[in-house]
């Protein structure tokens, strides 16, 4: 790529991870029911009952693997299983728009052998001590008894001891719309962390949550680790779980970067369309904790989020394709359910991949090839491969656990200026 007489980007080289730091398990249902079991419920609770089974809206791996081996167990002990989306207002905040989701994850009564109940109506179950009152999808309240399913995390939007993971399921994507904006209208005046504490107890406190089971993913994007728990055992459970979780997260093995090209942004991906503690926007970071960006330019938003293209407003610069891919309402929706306007604020649009890196490179002060430090990947959950020019591919044939593949990556337009994924 020429700019103005100076070559600043002619070839990237393509480097990989080789190894995760914990390898994933071998027999996830087995895993999945030995914890369950472990946890020695009650027969009387299960024999003949119908349990709701929470199901979510992140991309986690496995997942529809995870929902079926879930619903065997429950069949297992005779009970009768049915699926409940526990998304807070994604999907539109509507029902249909919700199954959608689980669909397009596979998660259908022919795989998981359970029926999906799909509704919006909540049962306020009750508020704790500081005011907050804490919601529960009307079919899982409905039901003999629920059992809790997350992957545990770090959050994008907030550190402490529990982050991302079932507790904030319990509060947030099994409130519906009414949980995610009780909860968020609370955490700016007293911070996600106390807020989930206080409302996911009320519900743990009803004894309609009969047990949880929370998965954590290592670097590959492979379940590595399983915990079940009951109610009261599970702030404990999740604490632990969120310290091996942290070692887990995919990070870019960088501290500095001129520029950062994403080929899509999605709710699959990131509650924030591109997780904020791998770019470095949009929260607090911890030292250390994710590069410092200049410049992020943005290609696309994936078919799952259908529309939703939250997040956008972290990225500086975004392809036309994405822009004419959002759905302004479900954008907004997730932006105002979230008390969070920044990442819906939209960045310059530009025709071509060519227009915005002319653009990108030009603010950056045209660093020639030998100086740029640029990274392009294909979403911020995917970090296993990355593209990086010249002087990051020296970098990082040095770095623990990574190689630098052979073959370099030629950049050609095509004829409308615009350029294939080079992962």
């Amino acid at each position: 790529m020429s700019t103005n007489g100076t070559n600043s980007l002619s070839r990237l080289r393509r480097i990989e991870r080789v190894a995760p730091s914990v390898p994933g398990l071998n027999d996830l249902a087995g895993d999945i029911h030995s914890a369950l079991a472990a946890l020695g419920l009650d027969s009387t609770c299960l024999r003949g009952k119908t349990i709701a089974v929470s199901a979510g809206s992140r991309g986690i791996a496995s997942f529809r693997d995870i929902v079926r081996a879930v619903c065997a167990w429950l069949k297992a002990q005779g009970a009768t299983p049915f699926v409940f989306p526990a998304m807070g207002s994604h999907g539109g905040a509507t029902g249909e728009g919700q199954r959608k989701i689980l669909k397009e994850y596979g998660v259908t009564p022919e795989f998981v052998g359970a029926e999906i109940r799909s509704a919006m109506e909540t049962v306020a179950v009750g508020k704790a001590a500081q005011g907050y009152q804490s919601y529960m999808d009307r079919n899982a309240w409905e039901s003999d008894g629920v059992v809790v399913i997350n992957r545990i995390k770090p959050h994008t939007d907030f550190s402490g001891q529990i982050e991302s993971g079932i507790l904030k399921m319990i509060a947030v994507g099994m409130g519906k719309e009414d949980g995610a904006r009780e909860t968020h209208r609370w955490a700016r005046k007293f911070g996600f962390e106390q807020v989930i504490r206080s409302m996911s107890g009320v519900a743990l406190g009803s004894g309609k949550i009969l047990c949880c089971l929370g998965v954590m993913e290592n670097e590959f994007h492979e379940i590595c680790a399983v915990r079940a728990a009951r109610p009261a055992e599970l702030p404990a459970v999740e604490e632990e779980a969120l310290k091996l979780a942290r070692t887990l997260v995919p990070r870019l093995p960088f501290a500095k970067l001129q520029l950062l090209v994403v080929d899509e942004l999605g709710k699959n991906i990131s509650g924030c369309g591109m997780d904020t503690k791998v770019i470095g926007r949009g929260t607090e970071l911890q030292p250390g904790e994710a590069p410092d960006i200049q410049a992020i330019y943005v290609r696309d938003v994936t078919h799952e989020s259908g529309g939703n293209a939250i997040g956008m407003g972290l990225a500086d610069v975004m392809h036309e394709r994405l822009f004419r891919k959002i759905d302004f309402q479900k954008t907004y929706l997730n932006s105002t359910v979230a008390l969070n306007p920044a990442p819906a604020k939209m960045p310059l649009y530009v025709p071509t991949d060519r227009a915005a890196l002319e653009l990108m490179l030009g603010h950056l002060g045209r660093p020639g090839q030998e100086e740029l430090r640029m990274a392009w990947i294909r979403n911020t959950l995917s970090l296993g491969r990355i593209a990086v020019s010249e002087v990051l591919a020296r970098e990082a044939a040095a770095l623990p656990g990574w190689r630098v593949l052979p073959e370099p990556a030629e950049i050609q337009f095509d004829p409308n200026g615009n350029l294939p994924s080079y992962i």
